[in-house]
């Protein structure tokens, strides 16, 4: 009988105990299956997306590419469809970053600088990658520059930079500086692009080197011209 009794009451506990935190049990699986499932849909998605993207800038990179490079009007309409196709549905993801770099380059190749300030300005307004950001920064200070700001783009490529930009940032900032007619300013700005390269930007030491001696060449002329002039005569 005790026995049985003993049963009874731990039956009626547990009873008592699921009562009391069944509901909440329940909830948490029920939370924790909603969680698990819905995880598994979001990798599902950006890897659907992921994969859209890519054969979408594959597409742009074929387009691009074509014919060594130069591509005709009809495959570079493609290119522009796709890109903007993209920056519509993918517009946060590297891809379409790279692609408006792209496409910037060559409009600026052609002398559409309207065009290409446009596609890096978009790069800078929706890239989330810092590095894309500041080749953006640089590009763009350059076309600016060439369409007869060169002051705002100086503006805009002033301020520290991480390493790795340094040397590119100061031989920009050089060719602008050059373009003023400001060649003293541009000599220390590339001078100092050569003191800024690492190891693995070796490269393009000597491209800065002959921009620095043609600044000096050109510095030494202008001085020799100075001391070949006749002096101006005195007041009688």
């Amino acid at each position: 009988m005790s026995e049985h009794l003993t049963e009874q009451e731990q039956i009626e506990t547990l009873k008592r105990w699921w009562a009391e935190n069944g509901r909440g049990i329940v909830t948490g699986v029920v939370l924790a299956l909603v969680g698990y499932f819905g995880y598994q849909w979001w990798q599902g998605d950006q890897r659907a997306k992921a994969e859209a993207a890519s054969d979408l800038y594959q597409g742009f990179i074929e387009a691009v590419s074509a014919n060594n490079g130069q591509p005709d009007n009809k495959q570079l309409t493609t290119a522009k469809s796709l890109a903007e196709q993209l920056k519509n549905e993918f517009g946060r993801r590297i891809y379409a970053s790279q692609a408006s770099l792209r496409l910037a380059a060559i409009a600026a190749d052609n002398n559409d600088l309207e065009a290409a300030q446009a596609q890096l300005e978009w790069v800078l307004d929706n890239t989330k990658e810092s590095a894309l950001e500041l080749l953006a920064k640089r590009r763009l200070a350059t076309v600016i520059a060439a369409r007869g700001n060169p002051d705002e783009a100086l503006k805009m490529i002033g301020g520290s930079v991480p390493p790795a930009f340094a040397a590119l940032y100061s031989e920009t900032r050089g060719d602008i500086l050059r373009q003023k007619g400001d060649d003293a300013g541009a000599r220390s700005a590339y001078e100092q692009a050569l003191s800024e390269l690492l190891p693995e930007q070796a490269g393009s030491t000597q491209l800065l080197r002959l921009k620095v001696d043609s600044l000096a060449v050109a510095s030494g002329d202008e001085q020799e011209q100075k001391q070949s002039e006749p002096a101006p005569e005195g007041d009688e």
